[in-house]
C-alpha cells in the first residue's frame, strides 16, 4: 500500500513539474508579459528627482496599480479600467491618484491616459522589433523596440527568469532621454526608468555637468498579486 502511494505521489510530482514549467518556444508570442485580469494589482517603490538649474529635489513614495473593472467599449473591444493610488511608504492609507484604460488584443497592448492612446507592447515579441507607440493618437511618431528578449533580470535580489526590455528612447548629446521598461513573464512591468535631462549649452558645446531642467522617475516592483 505504501509502495503504491509513493509511486502515485512521484507521478503526481512529475506531472506538476511538467505542467508548471514555462519554456518560451518559436511559437511563444509574449502575451503573458502583460497579464490582464480584474483584481490583479502591482505595487511599486517609486523614486523621483526634479531638476531646475542644476538644483535637485527628490521624492519617494509607493504607487499601486489595480485592474478594477472590465467592460466593452464603443469599438467592441474588451476594455479594462486601471486605478492608480499612491502613498508614502510609512502611511497606512492609499490616496487616489489617476485612472487609465487598457486594451489587450492578439496584436498589441494599448494604454489610454488623459485621452492619449499609447501602444506599450506588440505581439509577437521579437528581439529588435520596432513599432510606433503613437500609432493610435495624433502625436508625432515615437519608436519603441524590444531588447533583451526572454532574458533573466535581477531586481531587489529576485531573479525573474524570463523578461523583455522595451527601449522607448535613447540618449543624445544635448538631451539625456533614457526611457526603458522591463516586463516579466506572467507578472507584467517590474522596472521602469524614465529620465529626461536637458544639459546646459555654452559656445556650441554641451556641459553634461549642468542640467538646465529635467526629471528622473524610477519604478521597482515590490508586490504583484494575481487574481484567481
Amino acid at each position: 500500500m505504501f509502495k503504491n502511494l509513493f509511486i502515485l505521489l512521484f507521478i503526481t510530482f512529475l506531472f506538476t513539474q511538467c505542467t508548471e514549467e514555462i519554456s518560451p518556444t518559436d511559437t511563444f508570442i509574449g502575451r503573458e508579459y502583460f497579464p490582464v485580469k480584474v483584481g490583479n494589482y502591482w505595487i511599486y517603490e517609486v523614486s523621483e528627482i526634479r531638476v531646475s538649474n542644476n538644483k535637485y529635489d527628490s521624492l519617494k513614495y509607493q504607487l499601486r496599480e489595480i485592474i478594477d473593472t472590465v467592460y466593452t467599449n464603443a469599438m467592441n473591444e474588451q476594455t479594462y479600467r486601471v486605478k492608480f493610488s499612491r502613498k508614502r511608504s510609512n502611511d497606512l492609507t492609499w490616496k487616489d491618484d489617476s485612472l487609465l484604460v487598457l486594451n489587450k488584443s492578439n496584436s498589441d497592448v494599448r494604454r489610454t491616459h488623459n485621452n492619449v492612446n499609447v501602444v506599450k507592447l506588440v505581439f509577437p515579441v521579437k528581439s529588435g522589433r520596432h513599432w510606433n507607440a503613437n500609432g493610435f493618437n495624433t502625436r508625432e511618431n515615437e519608436e519603441y523596440y524590444y531588447s533583451q528578449v526572454n532574458q533573466p533580470f535581477v531586481l531587489n535580489n529576485i531573479t525573474y527568469d524570463t523578461t523583455v526590455t522595451v527601449v522607448q528612447a535613447e540618449p543624445n548629446e544635448i538631451i539625456l532621454d533614457d526611457r526603458t521598461e522591463v516586463y516579466a513573464y506572467q507578472v507584467g512591468m517590474i522596472y521602469k526608468n524614465h529620465t529626461v535631462y536637458e544639459y546646459a549649452q555654452s559656445s556650441n558645446t554641451t556641459d553634461k555637468t549642468r542640467v538646465v531642467k529635467g526629471y528622473k522617475r524610477v519604478l521597482k516592483l515590490k508586490t504583484f498579486y494575481s487574481a484567481e
